[in-house]
């Protein structure tokens, strides 16, 4: 079935939603095992809706690809989804919240640039900004920050810290802490150096990831949604039948005089009937959609799943909307917490996306390209004097890149990479 409204780019600012389309916009932006509970609870309580066991479908598919299930942590952003919905947003705000809650990582942090992501949602950047901080009082404190100061200082402002030494050293002493070294700090703040030292330890007991706090909490298999094959000449994608099952009406009272003839039974009748069928047309739909999307995506990206030296072209959610004609809250719903096999490896879809930078030559680099970039020259560089984030920017710009040392800093902490003092290796003694 086709909801044609959808594909309007100003959906979301209707007067109303009708039921069968916030039905549908909730389907798409489910997990698969999301999805798995939603439709047992429908069976429980629809008598006119049915399971169909599909054995040749099923093995059809596991003869075709072998689905991989891995293991994923509970998805943070359905937790802070759920929030966002108690505190009853509505209309752009909803939009915008529920769009960052997407771009987290799984860490809590929302690292991408705002100006960017307010003009792929087509809203001001101090508008992003606002939402942000409505984000930011969400549970576990710390959720949402755009870096480590940041992170551990909303924690100190949960516990009315704001005035503290701690916030203090967080803003500008991090380094110190990491290297522990109290006595610069106490001289510089002009604070005894017991309090220095206890601030220390206060500060170490700050939860420096925030979102894998609620990940750790459960453990849960993950089932890919689709199964890919890509070969140098095509891209062959599947929706993985083992994955759900499939649905169908189920009547036995169509020719029963005696219901017919009943006006409460005929309702009872008629509104279980309505509402399986949205069900199974929703749910046709959301496998549409994200059979869609993602095939879009893979062919996009083709060189660079098929040649392991080629990097992700620059793809952005805003990029694929304006593509296939839908609004980028839709691509965001339908990308997040659903999982691929391509030939053997499972992954998010949203690994498959990569927001670009401009050279000075006036293209494009992504920032997977970067990234990878960057891991080269820490990779190459003299381990007894490693190059501080100052010369890696330097070395970028001989490459024709051109980023301030803060972004550097921030791609060379999502990479994991320590800073250049943490890095050095000295030599040991003859």
């Amino acid at each position: 079935m086709k909801h044609k409204f959808l594909h309007q780019q100003k959906f979301h600012q209707k007067l109303s939603l009708t039921p069968q389309l916030r039905q549908s916009i909730q389907l798409l932006g489910m997990s698969l095992k999301d999805i798995g509970e939603y439709i047992d609870n429908a069976l429980s309580q629809n008598p006119y809706l049915q399971k169909v066991f599909d054995k040749k479908a099923r093995l059809a598919s596991s003869t075709a690809y072998e689905p991989v299930e891995v293991t994923q942590e509970t998805d943070l952003r359905s937790t802070l989804l759920s929030q966002i919905r108690m505190m009853r947003l509505k209309g752009k705000e909803l939009e915008i919240a529920e769009f960052l809650i997407y771009e987290m990582d799984d860490n809590g942090y929302i690292t991408a640039d705002l100006g960017d992501l307010a003009r792929e949602l087509g809203v001001t950047e101090e508008k992003v900004k606002e939402t942000l901080g409505i984000i930011q009082t969400l549970d576990p404190a710390g959720i949402g920050c755009r870096t480590l100061t940041e992170c551990l200082q909303l924690q100190l402002k949960r516990k009315d810290k704001e005035l503290s030494i701690e916030y203090k050293i967080v803003g500008s002493f991090l380094n110190e802490v990491a290297k522990n070294d109290v006595e610069n700090v106490s001289k510089a703040l002009k604070a005894d150096i017991a309090r220095t030292k206890d601030a220390f330890a206060n500060i170490k007991k700050l939860n420096t990831h925030p979102g894998s706090s609620l990940l750790a909490k459960k453990i849960a298999p993950v089932i890919p949604e689709l199964l890919a094959r890509i070969t140098e000449e095509k891209v062959r994608l599947e929706v993985n039948k083992i994955g759900l099952p499939r649905l169908k009406m189920y009547n036995p009272h169509q020719n029963d005089l005696d219901i017919i003839k009943d006006a409460e039974a005929r309702e009872f009748l008629k509104a279980n009937l309505d509402a399986a069928k949205n069900l199974i047309d929703n749910l046709k739909w959301r496998e549409n959609t994200i059979c869609k999307v993602a095939d879009y995506i893979l062919r996009f990206q083709k060189d660079a799943l098929t040649n392991d030296g080629a990097h992700l072209k620059t793809l952005t959610l805003k990029d694929v909307a304006g593509a296939l004609n839908f609004h980028p809250s839709t691509i965001s719903r339908t990308i997040s917490n659903k999982f691929i096999q391509i030939n053997d490896e499972v992954m998010p879809i949203k690994n498959l996306l990569s927001h670009g930078i401009k050279n000075e030559s006036g293209g494009v680099t992504s920032k997977t390209a970067i990234k990878r970039t960057i891991e080269t020259i820490v990779k190459n560089e003299d381990a007894s004097n490693p190059l501080s984030d100052k010369k890696v920017t330097a070395r970028l710009k001989a490459k024709g890149i051109a980023l301030d040392r803060r972004t550097i800093a921030k791609y060379r902490n999502e990479l994991k990479i320590l800073p250049a003092y943490l890095r050095k290796k000295v030599n040991p003694l003859p």
